[in-house]
């Protein structure tokens, strides 16, 4: 699959995904879907102008699903949700995401106060941990614990690896066929069970190779493609995305 194009798709038995954009720093929303039911994992800049674009029904969404609070994951997130106040939806909209996760909650948080007279759906914020199990839109749904750190550059210009943030993969399971979203994560933590046997694997690789890159930064930071295909051959079929960032 070529995942350098967006938006990309895939259809399986019972599920199908779209990839409606994934560029690491930039942004990265992911809709899966069932004949019934839909959800958001992700919701980054652009996420409304990506769902009217592709001519998603924002109707049949269920909730929407957060793999950790870096901006290019949740920038979307506000004025998605304007867009539902503005067309009133009545439907409550619960939102998962990993316990601790100060960004979308205060996004969320902001979002309810300044509007609680005239929200026309009630908001459901919903924290969840590793190992947690969830139904949401017909969908199984089991929370895998990822190891994510941010990273900036330092004033001598050399790249800094910061601490961890709360991050999540998900297993999505709908009549015996399933998806992985890995979200952004080193190999530490569950990233193999995750993946193992599933029938889609979505999985960051957001540098182009793991040579000449330090291996906390592989481990804790961000995938490569040679590394991330590795993962991949556990699952039934795999893609690779979010890349973006190509040297460290």
């Amino acid at each position: 699959m070529n995942t350098d194009q967006y938006p990309i798709y895939w259809q399986g038995k019972n599920l199908t995904a779209h990839i409606l954009f994934s560029g690491a720093g930039v942004a990265q929303q992911i809709w899966v879907e069932h004949k019934t039911g839909s959800i958001l994992f992700d919701a980054g800049d652009g996420t409304l102008r990506d769902l009217l674009k592709k001519k998603l029904d924002y109707r049949k969404i269920k909730g929407i699903v957060f793999t950790h609070g870096h901006f290019d994951h949740i920038g979307g997130l506000y004025s998605l949700l304007g867009y539902l106040r503005m067309k009133r939806r009545t439907k409550s909209l619960p939102i998962y995401l990993p316990k601790d996760c100060a960004e979308p909650t205060l996004i969320l948080k902001a979002y309810i106060k300044h509007y609680q007279k005239s929200i026309p759906f009630k908001i459901n914020i919903k924290e969840v941990n590793p190992k947690d199990n969830f139904t949401l839109a017909g969908m199984k749904i089991r929370a895998y614990k990822m190891v994510h750190c941010g990273s900036v550059k330092g004033p001598d210009g050399k790249e800094m690896i910061l601490a961890p943030v709360p991050a999540l993969g998900y297993r999505i399971t709908y009549k015996n066929e399933s998806i992985a979203i890995s979200g952004d994560t080193g190999t530490d933590g569950d990233l193999e069970s995750l993946v193992k046997g599933v029938d889609l694997a979505i999985i960051e690789a957001t540098f182009r190779s793991s040579k000449g890159i330090p291996k906390e930064a592989i481990e804790k930071v961000h995938l490569s493609e040679d590394v991330a295909r590795k993962i991949g051959k556990r699952a039934k079929e795999f893609m690779l995305i979010h890349k973006g960032k190509r040297k460290i």
